[in-house]
């Protein structure tokens, strides 16, 4: 397995992500993850959400091979993003991005200007520009607008759209809600919101199971690809969110 393919992994399940109404933030919280393939534990992916000032938030992402993993794959992904909380959920102002431990070290990063409706990615030192939507979030702060719009959605409403600044591209991510579930975890088990995102160019699709005694945190996370599961995620434990439901 190529370095850094656990962090990839992880961020296409967890990046599963705009719109919203007037809502609370979630308290500050860490979670971690077990990053799994055909029953076997690969790595894991650690979160922290943390609210320096009432309006500010800061939220990380570190993903790491675990085990017998760890000898093949000795990268670790590092992701941030720092911003304001308003009333429609996040907005960042800063991403970054840091891969090291093997042979393909990188660092990248992006900055957000909302006046001018744009974002500057800042490559290997190389800026460049791209227009923006005002409702434009990055791929790693996805999971808490996921939380913020599932605690406040109106009635019957089975549809959530996000605009999300990743790779050079403004990319829009159509996340359909499919009902309940009871869901088994590390963590314990939880009565879920199935939620499920179709990849438009290619057989894949993710599964999210999100649990509303967590303030709607993904508790598993799947990845389909040509009708078969392809990784799963599995919520380990958590801390400042509650308990099990």
């Amino acid at each position: 397995m190529k370095g850094g393919r656990l962090a990839m992994m992880a961020l296409a399940l967890l990046a599963v992500i705009g719109a919203a109404q007037a809502s609370p933030p979630p308290p500050e919280f860490e979670a971690r993850y077990q990053l799994q393939r055909v029953g076997i534990t690969l790595g894991e992916a650690h979160l922290q959400f943390r609210r320096p000032f009432p309006e500010r938030y800061d939220y990380r992402l570190h993903t790491r091979a675990t085990g017998p993993a760890r000898l093949v794959v000795r990268a670790e992904v590092e992701e941030s993003s720092r911003g304001r909380i308003t009333e429609q959920g996040f907005r960042p102002d800063v991403y970054r991005y840091q891969r090291r431990g093997d042979d393909d070290e990188r660092e990248a990063e992006l900055r957000f200007n909302w006046a001018r409706l744009q974002v500057v990615n800042d490559i290997e030192d190389y800026p460049w520009r791209m227009d923006i939507t005002p409702d434009t979030i990055d791929r790693v702060i996805s999971p808490l607008q996921l939380m913020h719009d599932l605690g406040h959605r109106e009635g019957s409403e089975d549809r959530l759209v996000y605009q999300v600044a990743d790779g050079g591209e403004l990319r829009a991510y159509t996340l359909h809600i499919e009902g309940y579930e009871r869901v088994s975890t590390p963590a314990g088990e939880f009565e879920a919101l199935r939620i499920r995102r179709q990849d438009p160019d290619r057989d894949r699709y993710t599964l999210l199971w999100c649990a509303p005694s967590l303030h709607y945190l993904a508790v598993q996370i799947e990845q389909h690809e040509d009708d078969s599961l392809n990784v799963r995620m599995r919520l380990a434990e958590v801390e400042g969110l509650g308990g099990e439901g």
